[in-house]
């Protein structure tokens, strides 16, 4: 769960560096679409902090399941990758370099959506809970055709 806790601190990092960084001759947090991209991303991870919270507290009365689990560690290492990915953006090329910090967490977040049930699986998770039938439609000539 600590996902949307390092989606946080990758924001905070970026958030540090547009007020430093210069391009046209002004920093980029002077820049329109810099602030509304800071903005969705705050928004995002304040959700997503919020249903992790909702899930500790189910935890600790023992009422969480494992499908919420399951779409906990999805919804969340998902956001952390998203929000890492645009936050490595706003470094530039500096972001890709192993010297930056956006470029470990980066690393780390990519790993985050593999151990502990790769997001494909977290999906399968979670498709079996909707509950959802599709009945088979028999092909032509099939012997189950029969009306």
């Amino acid at each position: 769960m600590g996902a949307a806790a390092h989606a946080g601190a990758a924001l905070r990092e970026t958030i540090a560096y547009t007020k430093q960084r210069s391009a046209f001759g002004r920093p980029l947090a002077k820049f329109q679409d810099t602030r509304f991209r800071l903005a969705a991303m705050r928004a995002r991870i304040t959700s997503a902090q919020a249903f992790v919270d909702a899930c500790v507290l189910a935890h600790n009365r023992g009422t969480l399941t494992a499908d919420e689990a399951a779409e906990a560690k999805l919804v969340t290492t998902e956001l952390q990758g998203q929000v890492v990915d645009d936050c490595l953006q706003m470094f530039g090329g500096y972001g890709y370099m192993w010297e930056s910090p956006i470029c470990r967490r980066y690393a780390d977040a990519r790993i985050q959506r593999i151990y502990g049930g790769t997001s494909v699986s977290q999906l399968r998770s979670n498709e079996r809970k909707l509950h959802v039938h599709v009945p088979r439609r028999p092909a032509e000539g099939d012997l189950g055709a029969r009306s």
